[in-house]
């Protein structure tokens, strides 16, 4: 019989191939007599060869794809896969430096070092660098973190999420932690893999909220300041001066970051330490401040700006009072005794980074800009105390001499316009410049302004003096103090208006069209739009008394009276007097620096310097009231009184004044925002500032009373 038995088809069983047809793994039996033969279809047999083929084809390819992919890892790819095991083995952690201290002329530490516990996270591995979402195991230590930290989880993803941290720099995610939540922390590893407890150091600051304008405060470094030269050397993570002396002696009290190189397990368990460079503590920076006086100026304004809102104006309304500045200068050197700006701020609340909340309290316009250091970015009207300025300027002229007289009238009128004396309706007579100063008329002043403003007008290059005069004594310009954020003020002329006219002319226009026909807003606005450009002589006359347009800053007040009261010479306010290495070494003197004089001559200088002094010395004087109490015989003081208008607002009040008068060691200037007459409210903070300085027991009664509202 022919065909395959059961018994060959037992046989070759095992060594079929899967998936193929048992036809193709038959053979023709032998035939042992006279037999049929049983033929294959031609379909049959062609579709089984295609399909040994293609199974073929996919075993070769898939070698090919293996081998190929072995290769790769282990030529192309090796040494990034050593890197990533000996990664896993090593790791490169920061070691924070302890930034220098800023200490008062005394050493006393305004800001200084602590150590603190801190929890802090690897970013690396709860979060994608390029903010890639959470995966699940992060989110539930991110979860049971903030269980831990008393915190929401969205403020650990914030903190996490807003500090740009090089790769093996935890984040810290608190400061200040209990001892208690840092053992959790250590103790507990498998719940809180990539997070550490370490010691940080943070600022601290053992007088409070003295002096913060001045100190400043520190944050991380941005990315933007990263890509700039000056931090071609910090990585991301790094602390950084934000304000103050913070940021104006970076580079001295940056300290040098440390290294550790760790083995660690999987678990991320130190096993061994491989290297460590110790972190270096940056300088310390010694300033010109004087503690006790530092601490009686802030306290002197403060009570003073709450006592004068107990004023009340000729109106009957209550003197606002809403903020203001002081100044304590060294008369011979230029050394910033005592700076302070009201209202402050608490640079505690930015150790381990600021609250949004706090930062919201800051910014809000109500609690009027705190941050904000009125001594030097504060920008008013300097109103009288600008007169020293112009006077000289009407001197070098030649509209005036120093002892030739102008009449002092109630009035000065101009083009249909009033410009009125703050004494209304008195003549006081004929007055030289140490009368006008004296008794601050502002008559004698609009006189000279008009007279030199029509030389100008018909000069083929007019020769603006007042700009270049007020410049010399340090206004519209800046001091050079070493602060950042100094205003420059501004002085202003003919290509000042011009400019912005051009900047503004638009609006005009587009106002007048707007307003009603005939109005007083489509007058002035129609005006505006047409000739907006010109320097007329109402600005000269406005500017002449430090209205109108001109701004200044309480520090640039402060430095033109001390060059009166050092007979011309112009120092650079400074702060900064001594850095000094952690082992005591001297490493810089800053010393006084001569920036300029005021150019007059010594006879301009003399009257204006008499003038000043009766301004207190005499009953005549507009601030003669302030000083009642102040032992004048023993202490002889010269100063200026200034109130400037800023409508609608109520006039702020200025004081500028030196003592004593025959070698002047201090100058004192404060502005009161919205406080009044000078002599109503800034001078009798500066008599008690002075007091303080000097030694002198005031009366109780006299510790803040308010001289006369004399708004000159």
């Amino acid at each position: 019989m022919g065909g395959a038995g059961p018994g060959a088809d037992a046989r070759l069983a095992p060594g079929r191939r899967v998936g193929a047809p048992p036809s193709l793994l038959a053979q023709p039996a032998r035939s042992q007599g006279p037999h049929h033969t049983m033929a294959i279809p031609p379909s049959e047999s062609s579709s089984s060869v295609l399909r040994l083929t293609f199974l073929a084809v996919m075993v070769i390819t898939l070698f090919v794809a293996l081998f190929a992919r072995l290769w790769f890892l282990q030529v192309m790819a090796g040494d990034r896969y050593v890197e990533l095991a000996d990664s896993n083995r090593l790791r490169t952690v920061i070691t924070e430096a302890p930034r220098g201290e800023i200490l008062t002329s005394d050493g006393e530490a305004l800001v200084r070092n602590r150590p603190a516990l801190a929890i802090s996270a690897d970013r690396q591995a709860l979060l994608d660098a390029a903010g890639a979402p959470v995966d699940e195991e992060a989110e539930r230590v991110i979860e049971r973190l903030a269980v831990l930290l008393e915190l929401e989880v969205d403020e650990v993803l914030e903190r996490l999420a807003s500090q740009r941290r090089s790769p093996f720099r935890p984040v810290p995610i608190a400061v200040d932690v209990t001892p208690e939540v840092a053992f959790a922390v250590q103790e507990r590893r498998e719940l809180f893999p990539a997070v550490v407890s370490e010691t940080l150091p943070v600022r601290e600051y053992p007088h409070g909220t003295l002096a913060a304008h001045l100190i400043g405060y520190i944050g991380e470094i941005s990315q933007q300041e990263l890509l700039r030269p000056e931090f071609a050397d910090y990585r991301a993570g790094d602390l950084v001066g934000r304000s103050g002396l913070e940021q104006s002696y970076e580079a001295d009290l940056r300290g040098v970051t440390g290294q550790r190189r760790l083995v660690v397990n999987a678990r991320g368990d130190v096993l061994d330490v491989q290297s460590d460079r110790e972190p270096v503590q940056g300088a310390d920076l010694v300033t010109s401040l004087d503690l006790d006086l530092q601490l009686a100026t802030e306290q002197l304004l403060e009570d003073g700006i709450l006592a004068s809102r107990e004023i009340r104006r000729d109106d009957g309304q209550l003197l606002p009072s809403t903020a203001g500045s002081a100044i304590v200068l060294d008369a011979q050197t230029g050394a910033i005794l005592a700076m302070t700006s009201y209202p402050t701020y608490d640079p505690r609340e930015f150790v381990g980074g600021v609250t949004q909340e706090y930062f919201d309290l800051l910014a809000d316009p109500e609690n009027e800009r705190p941050l904000v250091n009125r001594a030097i970015s504060g920008l008013y009207p300097p109103g009288s105390v600008f007169k020293t300025a112009s006077g000289a300027a009407w001197v070098e002229a030649g509209v005036v001499t120093p002892r030739s007289t102008v009449e002092c009238a109630p009035a000065f009128e101009l083009g249909g316009n009033t410009f009125r004396n703050w004494n209304r309706g008195v003549n006081e007579g004929m007055m030289d410049l140490s009368d006008a100063l004296t008794r601050s008329c502002d008559t004698y002043f609009y006189e000279l302004a008009f007279d030199q403003w029509l030389r100008e007008e018909n000069a083929d290059e007019p020769d603006e003096v007042l700009i270049r005069v007020a410049e010399r004594f340090g206004f519209g310009v800046t001091t050079g103090i070493d602060l950042p954020g100094e205003a420059s003020g501004r002085v202003p002329g003919r290509q000042w208006r011009f400019d912005y006219w051009v900047a503004n002319r638009d609006n005009y226009c587009r106002q007048a069209d707007l307003a009603s026909p005939g109005s007083y807003a489509s007058e002035l606005y129609s005006d505006l739009c047409q000739f907006g450009a010109a320097w007329r002589g109402g600005d000269a006359v406005n500017s002449s008394i430090g209205q109108g347009d001109v701004l200044s800053t309480p520090l640039q007040v402060a430095a033109s009276y001390q060059a009166i009261a050092n007979d011309g010479v112009l120092l650079r306010p400074h702060l900064g007097a001594r850095i000094v290495a952690p082992d005591g070494t001297v490493l810089r003197e800053i010393e006084p620096e001569v920036v300029g004089e005021l150019g007059v001559s010594d006879q301009t200088l003399q009257v204006m310097q008499e003038g000043l002094e009766r301004v207190v010395m005499t009953d005549r004087g507009t601030g003669s009231s302030a000083f009642r109490g102040f032992p004048l015989d023993e202490i002889p003081v010269a100063g200026k009184t200034g109130t400037a208008e800023l409508r609608p607002k109520v006039p702020y009040a200025w004081f500028a004044g030196y003592a004593p008068i025959d070698d002047p060691e201090i100058v004192v200037v404060v502005n009161v925002e919205q406080g009044g007459g000078g002599s109503q409210t800034a001078a009798p903070i500066v008599r008690n500032i002075m007091a303080h300085y000097f030694g002198i027991v005031l009366a109780e009664d006299a510790e803040f009373e308010a001289g006369e509202e004399i708004l000159d």
